[in-house]
């Protein structure tokens, strides 16, 4: 003992570190033994809650239709006068506005008018070979008649003119059959003429009645269209009564959920802090596959109109399968499941008790409690190690009217 003394004394240096190493160290273990110490376990508590549990799919999709309508032109030229404001009333026919056509829009209306004219020639010379070939096939039918009265068919010659006379009498029946088909097909060519011609007037008129959304165009605005394309500009939109739709996409995993009449719960980016609602209306059984990913459209009919709706809005939207009112329910999280049997952990007197419930159906954070707590209950949601956190500092947040506190 005596050496190992005066040996630290002649290696001051030496000795100075080594007690310093041993600081660190005797540190540490210290350090330590206080956070095994402090590493205890936080329980995370919710009061069993009575109220609502909706079950519920989710799907995103956007606005189909607000039950806007545009009002079009396939003209070019200057706009003369605008004859509407926005929050007018308008009738189906009613002047929207006038335009001064440019020699291009002069040209197309003119060459739609002649189209027109022609096509009316035609059905009118159609229709007057009609009459003709209706007295040509009661004449064969008459002479047919005839030939079968009186022929014996034991002649070749007799034999000859009853075939001739049937031929000529179904030649004659075709040809009306035809001759009345041409026409059809006239009467439609001559209404899709009309329609064109109308497209190249100057005069833009109200295709329904309803109420102005808007107007694009303002007196002295050139309009212009491409007339090889036959393309449209829209120049106003015209908004009739009734509610908004909107088309829904849902997976093939919840789409045989989804039924004919059920609620549905509409949130739209542009409309904060309010829920619209509505019903399925309608669901594509057929769907579309992209990626591997299937997808089934379902239209949703909002159960009131509104202005704030616009066509191709993004939709967010709750389909309710089932909803609970007045139920007791607990934290999703709160629920243990073993050997088909569910169970939660009660907090009574300072103790854990495992307790069997019954369940019943489940939104994104509750499950309904059908039998086996009481409301008021607490029961325990999560355990957490402290370590790590400070005095004061939020141990975890739930959604949901269950009362969770943390001790």
């Amino acid at each position: 003992m005596e050496k190992i003394v005066n040996f630290l004394k002649k290696h001051k240096l030496l000795t100075a570190t080594l007690l310093i190493a041993l600081a660190i160290f005797a540190g540490r273990k210290l350090l330590s033994r206080g956070s095994e110490t402090k590493k205890e376990e936080q329980t995370i508590t919710a009061k069993v809650g009575k109220g609502n549990v909706t079950s519920s799919i989710s799907a995103s999709g956007k606005v189909a239709t607000a039950n806007y309508l545009s009002v079009t032109t396939s003209v070019n030229g200057i706009v003369r006068e605008v004859f509407v404001k926005e929050g007018d009333d308008v009738e189906t026919g009613q002047k929207i506005m006038e335009l001064t056509l440019d020699s291009e829009g002069e040209r197309s209306r003119i060459s739609s008018y002649n189209t027109y004219l022609q096509t009316l020639h035609s059905l009118h010379t159609a229709e007057k070979s009609l009459v003709t070939l209706e007295a040509n096939v009661f004449k064969e039918e008459e002479d047919f008649e005839d030939v079968q009265e009186t022929t014996s068919y034991q002649t070749s010659a007799e034999r000859v003119a009853f075939k001739t006379a049937e031929a000529e009498h179904l030649t004659a029946k075709n040809n009306l059959e035809l001759k009345k088909e041409e026409i059809q097909r006239l009467k439609v060519s001559l209404s899709g003429a009309w329609l064109d011609y109308q497209l190249q007037s100057p005069v833009i008129t109200a295709p329904t009645n309803g109420v102005i959304a808007s107007v694009l165009a303002v007196d002295g605005a050139k309009i212009e269209n491409s007339v090889s394309e036959r393309s449209t500009q829209t120049v106003a939109a015209i908004k009739k009564p009734g509610a908004p739709i909107a088309t829904l996409n849902v997976g093939e995993i919840d789409i045989n959920n989804v039924k004919v009449g059920q609620k549905v719960n509409l949130t739209l980016n542009s409309i904060s802090g309010k829920v619209l609602v509505g019903a399925v209306a309608g669901i594509d059984k057929i769907g579309t596959s992209e990626s591997g990913v299937s997808n089934y459209p379902v239209t949703v009919k909002f159960d009131k109109e509104s202005d704030l709706v616009l066509p191709n809005m993004t939709v967010t939207a709750e389909i309710v399968k089932d909803e609970k009112q007045g139920v007791l329910y607990v934290p999703t999280a709160s629920i243990q499941v073993r050997r088909g049997k569910s169970t939660v952990n009660v907090m009574r007197n300072g103790q854990r008790e495992e307790v069997e419930v019954q369940t019943g159906i489940s939104d994104a954070d509750n499950t309904e409690i059908i039998s086996g707590l009481s409301e008021g209950e607490e029961v325990v949601v999560n355990t957490l190690p402290t370590e790590g956190f400070t005095s004061g500092q939020n141990q975890g947040q739930f959604r949901g009217g269950g009362g969770f506190r943390g001790f």
